[in-house]
C-alpha cells in the first residue's frame, strides 16, 4: 500500500504578510476558544458528574444510621469517586498549564506528559531529547509542548497504535520535532473528518511559528516532521505575540 504526504510550508509570501497575519489572529482566537471549549466540557462530563452522585449519596447518608448495614460500603464508594475526581481535576488543571513548565521547564514537562501518556492510555513511548536541548522562553516552550501533546492526543484517539516515538534536537536555529506511531496510518479523508481539529491545530501552531510541517501517512503509520526556527531566529516585527 503507497503512502501519501501532505506538506504545508507554513511561511507567507512577502506581498500577502499582511493578509497571513489576519489569518494567523483569526487561527490562533480559534485554537483558544478550542481549548476553552475543551476544558468546559471535561469539567462538566467528569468533575460535574463525579460530585453530582457524591451530593446525591451525601444526601442519602444523612437519612440514615451510621450503624445500619451497607452504610460503610457506601461511604467508601464515595471515598473513591471523591479519588476519581482528584485525578481528574489535576488532570485538567495540567491540560489547562502543565506545573511542570513552570516548575522545571520544557524537558520535564514532556517527561510527564510521556509517563501521564503511557499510564493513561497503555501505549508504549520513547521520548528522546536532551534537556540542554530545550531551554527556551516560555512563549516557545509553550507552544512546543502543545504541539506535542496534541500530536500524542491524535495517536491515542486515531491511530489504533502499539507505541509512537517522540524526538526533539536541535540543530543551529531550527529545534526539529519528529514523531511516528505504528498505527493504520493517516488517509486523506482523515483531514476531512470533525476529528480532525487537533491536526488543524498543530498546523496553526507551527505556523505562528514560522515553522514547516510535514504528515506522512502508510501502511506502517504516520509520522510528523517539524521543524521550527529557534525563538532568537524571530525579528522583533515577526516575534508572535
Amino acid at each position: 500500500m503507497r503512502g501519501f504526504r501532505l506538506f504545508r510550508r507554513s511561511r507567507p509570501a512577502p506581498q500577502v504578510r499582511a493578509a497571513g497575519r489576519r489569518s494567523t489572529d483569526q487561527a490562533i482566537e480559534s485554537i483558544r476558544e478550542d481549548e476553552r471549549a475543551f476544558i468546559a466540557r471535561e469539567l462538566h462530563d467528569d468533575l460535574g458528574q463525579l460530585l453530582a452522585t457524591l451530593r446525591v449519596d451525601v444526601n442519602l447518608l444523612m437519612q440514615r444510621d451510621a450503624r445500619e448495614p451497607g452504610v460503610r460500603e457506601q461511604l467508601e464508594g464515595m471515598d473513591r469517586r471523591l479519588l476519581s475526581a482528584i485525578v481528574s481535576l489535576r488532570r485538567i488543571a495540567s491540560n489547562l498549564r502543565p506545573l511542570a513548565l513552570d516548575e522545571g521547564g520544557l524537558y520535564f514537562a514532556l517527561q510527564a506528559l510521556h509517563d501521564e501518556f503511557e499510564q493513561r492510555h497503555g501505549i508504549t513511548c520513547l521520548l528522546d531529547a536532551q534537556e540542554a536541548a530545550l531551554q527556551f522562553d516560555d512563549y516557545f516552550s509553550t507552544a512546543v509542548y502543545r504541539i506535542v501533546q496534541e500530536s500524542l492526543t491524535n495517536v491515542a484517539r486515531h491511530a489504533a497504535a502499539e507505541s509512537v516515538h517522540v524526538v526533539l534536537r536541535r540543530e543551529t536555529g531550527v529545534l526539529h520535532i519528529d514523531i511516528e506511531d505504528d498505527g493504520r496510518g493517516i488517509r486523506p479523508a482523515d483531514f476531512r473528518k470533525s476529528s480532525s481539529f487537533g491536526l488543524l491545530g498543530m498546523r496553526e501552531r507551527v505556523q505562528v511559528l514560522r515553522g514547516e510541517i510535514d504528515i506522512a501517512g502508510s501502511a506502517a503509520g504516520t509520522s510528523i516532521r517539524i521543524r521550527l526556527p529557534l525563538p532568537g531566529t524571530f525579528s522583533r516585527e515577526e516575534r508572535p505575540t
